[in-house]
């Protein structure tokens, strides 16, 4: 009894278990087709949340988490760009902000974080330099008083100066010049011939002079005072109507302006654009240099290369490289966000009893044409009567009815958001949406239309208005939304848009014809000034649409709930509000800086400018130096000289009387051995003497090829074996046994060596981030050294590009005493830059960074900047001799 009541339950359950097991894995294998299917899926939901609360930071992470589980995901990439797109875009927001308050700092580390959520951010970059640079302005001179920081700390990243500078921060183009003359004020009072005094004023400066044949002859007073030789002649020059044109370094020839078209020497240069157009710019120059007397100057524009040729004075090409510079400026970028919101309410509601239609209630019954009884006539009695359907009682039509209970709420919300990129100056047009058909006309055949076989009508054919069947004329008609912008950028990031936005939607109504639908359009052109990132509603548009109605018997239907039963009272509601929102994201903005606004001379009305002899003897002292730099000797040649032997002589030992003390301080006295004494005995193999072979040199230094700079390798050439030993001095320590102890034993002593030259090595390194620099960047380039001697002058040359990269700025690095070294640089026009490094106080020596340089990139290029090798040179305080290395990484513009 037991055993069977165990075995029913058992039996019972098994159909039961193997459902359950089933079932779930039923339930489970979905699931793990989901996990396996999409990856990232839990970043994704994540993301989207943060994006419609407009956390754009988290969304951003939590997208670039989901595009990194699965790269291929085409819709993670695009919430990805668009997340870091309006991160970027909110930080830099943020930033402004924060400026505005003055947390520089603040502003700073938010638009770094902008400039790296979207790198083509330019503006975040510009801006972040320029909160940069107030802080430091705002510090003031408590970096100066910071220590140095640790190795550790200089491998994180380092801050740019901003290229925006005040007047008094940035360096003046003069102090790339050598220090002044040496030449004293003076006060000057002459009364005589000019050419005489000019004569005399040139020998002071040590200048040779020659006069045109016609030049005349003229009295002129001068009295002036704490003026120099240079600054009297431009004054006589200038006030005299003369002019003078450099034939030689130290010759000028002087003449009237009037020959000036005969002497003035022109020169000839191609300016590369970047941005504007040669044919703009020749016009621009055309119309800013005043006219001169004589053959004007030739401008050529070439579309092909995108440059303009100049030839003219060097005076007027200097004058329009720096109009060229202040006008070539880059394009502007704007990112318009255009966001269109649109919500539809409609309520709809109809409740009641419909006693008939419009039609039937009109036309209840009654009697349509009069019964005349005057008369007698038979026929008006038929014809009355056949108008008359039924008898009098059926005159009277009872209306239907119908029962209404209907009632509709709608709500749409349409949430258009387009982002367009547009240049500066240049319209931009994007379309999204369908091309909806719409039939326009019909063409009706004259015959009867049908396929081949004759049994049905051709499809598509219509019914025409006087039948047979007729073709519809279909034209297609754009429908979603059409975006125009022609932005302008000014230099303080307002954004003067002309826009044309419209909006076509299809309407669908139901039961209408399908090739006949009903469009609703916005359109909305006009002009506006919009800020940076501010966002201005450009439209708004509230509609509200009330309808009440009813049909039904008069005066039945109107009382308040009996009414209801005759009558179907009709409300209907609809409300659409639209508001259309612009905002203007500047990608990239033309940065004006003070020397764009800086006034440069471009002579008088009559006459161009002409260049000074001030400035013509700056130059020539800047040649002069250069010329002294470069006789310098170039290579360096170590040799060492060759160890000399020296060859003491042996001394007799001094024999003290016994039991004398030896005094430890006494210099001991030598004696000369006897001649027997120092023969060499008759069985001693003979060896030859030093003196015998011929002397080799030493041997020469030289730098080991992938080892350090200091690991020299000595290729000496070793000696004989028994040359060593007949040239080794030894000391004979033991005396020979049958020798008495009185006798005098020779002794071979051993002298120190003369002190070699000395010599030491030096590593200068050119050093660059790997990342090539881009078109319109800023950034520090480094010169490290390396030496163990003491260095007085450091005079290195390098070659720039001044096509690719411009030289900003040339400072001192960590390396020199806090006092700073002096430090002088010279730029050539042919791109050859001196600079000159003098410590103040005490030498430089170990490893550090020597020289910094600000370079900003130009235009597209490689070797921008690198060491010329030969001009570099080392002066050690001792006199020692320093053997050079110098390593160049690449700087490139890309």
């Amino acid at each position: 009894m037991a055993g069977s009541i165990t075995e029913r339950p058992t039996r019972r359950t098994e159909p039961i278990r193997l459902l359950s097991c089933l079932l779930a894995l039923c339930l489970l294998a979905p699931t793990a087709a989901s996990a396996r299917s999409g990856k990232g899926q839990k970043n994704y939901k994540e993301g989207l949340r943060q994006e419609a609360a407009q956390q754009w930071e988290k969304a951003a992470e939590e997208f670039s988490l989901a595009a990194a589980a699965e790269p291929s995901n085409s819709e993670y990439q695009l919430h990805l760009r668009r997340a870091l797109f309006n991160a970027s875009q909110a930080f830099s927001q943020q930033g402004a902000a924060l400026m505005e308050r003055g947390d520089y700092l603040g502003a700073y580390n938010a638009f770094r974080r902008a400039y790296g959520y979207d790198p083509a951010n330019e503006l975040a970059r510009s801006m972040m330099e320029r909160a940069f640079k107030l802080q430091s302005d705002k510090v003031g001179g408590e970096d100066a008083e910071r220590p140095a920081p640790a190795p550790q700390a200089r491998a994180s990243a380092r801050l740019q100066p901003t290229a925006y500078e005040t007047k008094e921060a940035r360096p003046r183009a003069d102090d790339s010049l050598p220090p002044s003359r040496n030449e004293q004020l003076q006060s000057i009072q002459y009364s005589g011939d000019v050419e005489k005094f000019i004569r005399y004023l040139a020998r002071q400066l040590r200048i040779n002079v020659v006069f045109d044949r016609d030049f005349p002859r003229r009295e002129v007073s001068v009295d002036l005072i704490d003026v120099t030789a240079a600054q009297a002649l431009d004054y006589i020059f200038l006030t005299q109507g003369l002019f003078f044109q450099k034939l030689s370094a130290r010759t000028i020839l002087v003449a009237d302006q009037l020959k000036r078209p005969q002497y003035q020497q022109l020169v000839l240069r191609t300016f590369y654009l970047y941005n504007v157009d040669p044919n703009d710019a020749r016009a621009l120059i055309t119309a800013s240099i005043p006219p001169q007397a004589g053959r004007q100057p030739v401008i050529t524009a070439n579309k092909a290369t995108n440059s303009i040729t100049v030839r003219d004075t060097p005076e007027n090409v200097r004058l329009v490289a720096d109009l060229l510079r202040s006008i070539d400026k880059e394009r502007a970028e704007v990112v318009m966000d255009v966001n269109i919101f649109e919500v539809s309410r409609a309520d709809l509601l109809q409740f009641g009893n419909q006693i008939g239609t419009g039609d039937s209630l009109t036309n209840l019954g009654g009697i349509q044409k009069g019964l005349s009884v005057f008369g007698g006539s038979r026929e008006v009695v038929t014809q009355a009567l056949a108008s008359v359907p039924t008898a009098l009682g059926a005159a009277f039509i009872v209306p239907p009815t119908a029962l209404s209970a209907l009632q509709r709420r709608d709500n749409t919300r349409l949430v258009a958001s387009t982002q367009v990129h547009a240049f500066d100056g240049e319209k931009s047009t994007a379309h999204i949406g369908q091309r909806v058909p719409v039939q326009t006309a019909s063409v009706t055949p004259y015959g009867s239309v049908s396929n081949g076989d004759g049994n049905n009508a051709t499809q598509g054919a219509t019914q025409g208005l006087f039948g047979g069947n007729g073709f519809p004329v279909i034209q297609y008609e754009k429908t979603g939304l059409t975006l125009e912008f022609t932005p302008q950028v000014f230099p303080n990031l307002d954004v003067q848009v002309k826009m044309s936005i419209k909006s076509n939607d299809v309407t669908r109504t139901a039961g209408a014809a399908a090739l006949t639908p009903t469009f609703t359009e916005r359109n909305i052109e006009g002009t506006a000034r919009i800020q940076n990132n501010r966002t201005m509603m450009i439209a708004s548009v509230a509609q509200s649409q009330q309808s009440r109605g009813r049909q039904g018997l008069p005066l039945v239907g109107l009382v308040p709930v009996l009414g209801q039963m005759f009558t179907a009272p009709r409300r209907d509601d609809s409300q659409t509000d639209i508001v259309i929102a612009v905002t203007p994201h500047v990608m990239r903005a033309s940065s004006v800086t003070p020397e764009d606004e800086e006034m440069h001379p471009s002579g008088t009305l009559q006459t161009p400018t002409s260049n000074s002899l001030e400035a013509m003897m700056t130059e020539l002292v800047r040649e002069e130096q250069l010329a002294a730099a470069r006789s310098l000797p170039t290579h360096a040649n170590v040799e060492l000289p060759a160890e000399a032997t020296a060859t003491v002589r042996p001394a007799a030992l001094q024999t003290a009387p016994a039991g004398a003390k030896a005094d430890p301080d006494a210099e001991p006295t030598f004696i000369p051995a006897p001649k027997e004494l120092m023969a060499a005995p008759a069985d001693s193999p003979a060896t030859s003497s030093p003196a015998d072979k011929p002397t080799e040199p030493v041997g020469s230094a030289k730098v080991v090829p992938g080892g350090s700079l200091f690991s020299f390798e000595r290729q000496a050439t070793r000696k004989d074996a028994s040359s060593n030993n007949s040239a080794a001095t030894t000391r004979n320590a033991s005396l020979d046994t049958g020798a008495t102890a009185g006798a005098p034993v020779s002794v071979i002593t051993e002298k120190p060596l003369t002190e070699r030259a000395a010599t030491s090595a030096a590593s200068l390194r050119l050093m660059s981030e790997p990342e090539p620099l881009r078109v319109g960047e800023r950034r520090q380039l480094k010169v490290l050294l390396k030496t163990d001697a003491p260095l007085g002058l450091l005079a290195l040359s390098f070659r720039l590009d001044q096509r690719v990269l411009a030289l900003r700025s040339v400072g001192a690095g960590t390396l020199s005493s806090p006092e700073g070294a002096r430090v002088t640089h010279t730029l050539t026009p042919e791109g050859l830059l001196l600079v000159s490094v003098a410590p103040p106080s005490s030498p430089l020596s170990g490893a550090g960074v020597l020289l910094t340089f600000e370079v900003e990139a130009l235009a597209a290029g490689a070797e921008a900047l690198r060491f010329d090798a030969d001009d570099v040179h080392l002066v050690a305080t001792d006199g020692r001799k320093v053997l050079v290395k110098v390593m160049t990484d690449q700087v490139s513009v890309r």
